[in-house]
């Protein structure tokens, strides 16, 4: 058994504890470059001693500290992120300017890092909210956000789907029938990518929903579906090789 006084044993924990220290200070007095720059550290140390100050941070006048502090969360992966996220969220959508959506896509982004399959109740309004606003037609810059918001909230429900999440994966399949053809083709690319780590788990019925869609109307939604089977298959899927065998072709 190693010797855990030996000063080579303790380098770690000390090192740890350097950089832990850093990181505190500087999410305290550093300037925004700085902050940034931290985040990589901040996701491998993992310290239960930035979770206040990142909280604190959420609230900031700086719109910029509050994105850093989202992302910041994001990295740490913790669940007791989720409620102060979601509150911060619905403090963003009031923000008007520059930098307000890309606090909200970080904090987007965060939800989906973090990985909590409930987060589905959150982002299901916030995904209909958008697609009110998306439909905006007058309000070009409206409509326009709309669009990038849907995006980066079907992307987080795939992040979530794809660590195994029962009710974000439901709610990809559902979205891949939506009524906007692009939410389609996102729901049905974001539905390969969380098999990609598991390709032979896919459900049958959710493997023939893809297939299916590659004869749908709208070439957005069939050129999704085909991308989605292709993708499978290149990953190791063996029922996805299958719809591109010749053998298949035949029967």
């Amino acid at each position: 058994m190693a010797d855990a006084n030996k000063p080579g044993s303790r380098k770690p924990n000390r090192f740890s504890e350097d950089m832990i220290r850093d990181c505190l200070a500087t999410i305290e007095s550093g300037d925004i470059e700085d902050l940034f720059e931290i985040i990589p550290r901040i996701g491998v140390l993992r310290d239960s001693r930035f979770n206040k100050p990142l909280i604190d941070l959420l609230s900031h006048h700086d719109i910029k500290r509050r994105e850093f502090a989202a992302y910041s969360m994001g990295a740490m992966g913790s669940r007791d992120f989720v409620e102060p996220l979601e509150k911060a969220f619905t403090e963003a959508k009031q923000l008007k300017g520059f930098g307000a959506q890309e606090l909200q896509i970080a904090i987007i982004e965060a939800i989906g890092s973090v990985g909590d399959d409930a987060a589905v109740e959150f982002f299901l309004p916030a995904l209909k909210a958008c697609c009110a606003a998306k439909s905006d037609r007058e309000r070009k810059s409206v409509s326009r956000n709309a669009a990038r918001m849907t995006k980066w909230i079907i992307e987080s429900l795939g992040t979530i789907a794809q660590q195994g999440g029962p009710r974000s994966l439901a709610a990809l399949l559902e979205l891949a029938n939506h009524g906007d053809p692009e939410i389609q083709a996102q729901a049905i690319s974001e539905l390969s990518i969380a098999y990609w780590h598991r390709p032979n788990d896919i459900e049958d019925s959710t493997l023939e929903r893809i297939y299916a869609l590659t004869s749908h109307r709208e070439p957005i939604v069939a050129e999704s579906a085909l991308a989605a089977l292709q993708d499978l298959a290149d990953v190791g899927c063996q029922r996805a090789e299958a719809y591109f065998s010749p053998e298949e072709d035949e029967v």
